[in-house]
C-alpha cells in the first residue's frame, strides 16, 4: 500500500464520512420501513436493522470519545474522567434494563 499525502487522506476520509451516513441514512429507513410493516400489517418484527444501526453508532462513538481521550491523556490542563469506560459501562447497564423489562413484558403477556 502506497503512503498518502495529505489531498489523498482527506479525499479518502471525506468519501469514507459519505459512505458512513449513507449507510445510516439507508438502515434508518430500513428500520422505519420495518417498523411500518410490522405496525400497519402484523408482519413479523426483524430486530437486524436497528441492532445493526445502534451497533454502528455506538462503535463510531466509543471510538472517537476513545481518540478524544488519548489526545488528551498526558496533559494536565484536560484532566478529566475516563468517559468512554463509564459510556461503555452505561450501555452495558441500559441493555440491561431494556431487556430485562422487555422479557418482562414479553413473559407475562
Amino acid at each position: 500500500m502506497k503512503k498518502m499525502d495529505k489531498m489523498e487522506r482527506s479525499i479518502q476520509l471525506r468519501s469514507e464520512e459519505w459512505g458512513y451516513r449513507v449507510a445510516l441514512l439507508m438502515l434508518c429507513g430500513w428500520t422505519l420501513f420495518n417498523s411500518w410493516q410490522t405496525l400497519a400489517y402484523g408482519a413479523k418484527h426483524n430486530p437486524l436493522p436497528s441492532l445493526i444501526l445502534c451497533a454502528a453508532v455506538s462503535v463510531q462513538s466509543f471510538v472517537q470519545m476513545g481518540l478524544k481521550q488519548k489526545m488528551v491523556e498526558g496533559d494536565e490542563e484536560y484532566r478529566q474522567p475516563n468517559l468512554l469506560l463509564r459510556s461503555i459501562l452505561l450501555s452495558i447497564v441500559v441493555t440491561a434494563v431494556i431487556l430485562s423489562a422487555g422479557t418482562y413484558f414479553l413473559v407475562k403477556a
